[in-house]
């Protein structure tokens, strides 16, 4: 694949439109100094090039009952991503990330369920699934997930951090279900689109849009194709001897801060702290492991580190909810 070129204009607006997508357009360009042509111009060739793979809604899955969110990292005797794609949603689990990896583990998927006793339900699957070929599995449980802007291209303007933690159930009606059930399978529709799509006015969704994104809309952001502007990422799991409230503070102030630092998450299980670094150059993540160990050389006890070779567009939403 042929890496595409970014030059300063296209990083501050992907830099912006990267949790900013439905602004309106006039605003996109306004705000980047450009004009509207050509903030259309380079947005059409980012969704052409594959860059946005995907417009993204990070719904509140835990005000739908869905609260118990677990990883389960994967080792196989003969990986292929065809096999991952093959994993889908099974009654009350949504897989809402599947990623192909290398190094000690082969697959993560991150799910989230109604009920933990659904976990003996899927690795049940998984080992039909796999038949023999499935090695070695470790499970992990998020607390809190922060994900956080684009920042590799610089200095971010506003806080966009997605964060998904613990929040009580919100009754939806039937309009509210299908807003969004369509903006889970695209983020980026039109509002005339979305009142055609659920037979509504354009004034009614307006402020039932609005409502939507007070109270189960935690934010939006776009899913990029990193290889086609040859970077990676990589997670970095660590096991702390120290998740006091003054030290979890200290880990997300530092993950917010890092310009490499593209999410954190923490959980319960071997290791308790994740960050993922997001890098072009394999000096960039070497730099960042060793910024990590040495601010948090006290109370690091051991790391492991996954590289991820692709991520499988996120899934928002569950089939029925």
């Amino acid at each position: 694949m042929q890496e595409l070129k970014l030059d300063k204009i296209d990083k501050k607006l992907l830099s912006y439109i990267f949790h900013n997508f439905r602004t309106p357009i006039t605003q996109i360009a306004k705000k980047r100094r450009i004009s509207r042509e050509q903030a259309e111009y380079r947005i059409k060739k980012y969704e052409k090039s594959g860059l946005i793979d995907k417009y993204l809604a990070g719904i509140n899955l835990h005000a739908l009952g869905y609260d118990k969110n677990y990883i389960i990292k994967l080792r196989v005797k003969n990986p292929q991503i065809k096999k991952l794609a093959e994993i889908n949603n099974l009654k009350n689990i949504l897989i809402f990330t599947r990623i192909f990896c290398y190094g000690q583990w082969d697959y993560m998927i991150s799910i989230f369920t109604k009920d933990k006793k659904n976990i003996l339900e899927l690795i049940s699957y998984l080992y039909e699934l796999w038949k023999h070929e499935l090695l070695d599995y470790e499970i992990l449980e998020p607390i809190e997930t922060h994900y956080f802007p684009l920042k590799i291209f610089g200095k971010i303007e506003h806080d966009k951090t997605l964060s998904y933690t613990e929040s009580k159930p919100i009754i939806l009606d039937d309009l509210d279900k299908k807003i969004l059930y369509i903006l889970a399978k695209n983020a980026n529709i039109k509002i005339v689109e979305l009142a055609h799509k659920v037979k509504s006015k354009i004034e009614t969704i307006n402020y039932r849009l609005k409502r939507i994104e007070k109270n189960m809309i935690l934010g939006y952001r776009i899913f990029l194709n990193l290889d086609v502007i040859g970077y990676n990422l990589t997670l970095m799991n660590i096991k702390m001897n120290n998740l006091s409230k003054l030290f979890q503070n200290k880990l997300l102030v530092y993950a917010k801060q890092r310009d490499r630092v593209h999410a954190f998450s923490l959980n319960i299980g071997k290791f308790n702290t994740m960050f993922q670094i997001i890098y072009k150059h394999p000096e960039e993540l070497k730099r960042e492991i060793n910024k990590i160990k040495e601010t948090f050389a006290e109370n690091l006890i051991e790391y492991e580190l996954v590289d991820i070779e692709k991520e499988l567009g996120p899934k928002m939403l569950p089939d029925v909810f």
